[in-house]
């Protein structure tokens, strides 16, 4: 993982933490849904003992310059993680947990279709995998009809030297 991944992680991280309303919290989880055209996102956080279930929030980033907000910093992080192997694609679904001590837990989804608030269309899924597009392999078979029906070509693998 590089270097500007793990600054985007803190900054993400650190928005979240300076943003929650409360000083009684142990989890932050940020997940995030994205394709190329929109990316949505639900920020909670959760107490054991005094707010054991989650209660969402938003992030204070409007007063940032716009490359600084959480929406572009998101959008960065996918790139780049593409970049570091574009054959697997763009993930679609980030999940991001932050716990008292500062610790950061992640995981990634490049598989199920994700869960947006408003369904995305084939069309929306085919500008994003013209985007990152992915081998065959890594392409789920929901994706794979989006393919073929927009008559796009899959990541071919580098020739060796």
């Amino acid at each position: 993982m590089t270097d500007e991944i793990q600054e985007l992680f803190q900054h993400i991280g650190q928005l979240a933490v300076d943003s929650v309303p409360t000083d009684e919290w142990d989890t932050i989880t940020i997940e995030v849904k994205a394709i190329r055209s929109f990316v949505e996102r639900t920020v909670s956080y959760s107490h054991r003992e005094k707010q054991p279930a989650p209660k969402t929030f938003g992030i204070k980033d409007k007063g940032l310059d716009y490359d600084l907000r959480t929406t572009p910093s998101f959008e960065r992080l996918r790139q780049l993680m593409y970049d570091e192997a574009p054959f697997r694609g763009a993930w679609y679904t980030a999940v991001m947990r932050i716990s008292e001590n500062g610790e950061f837990d992640t995981e990634f989804d490049y598989e199920q279709k994700p869960a947006f608030d408003y369904e995305a269309s084939p069309e929306e899924y085919s500008v994003d995998f013209e985007h990152f597009p992915r081998n065959e392999e890594s392409t789920p078979d929901w994706l794979k009809d989006i393919v073929q029906q927009f008559g796009l070509h899959y990541h071919e693998p580098e020739p060796l030297a």
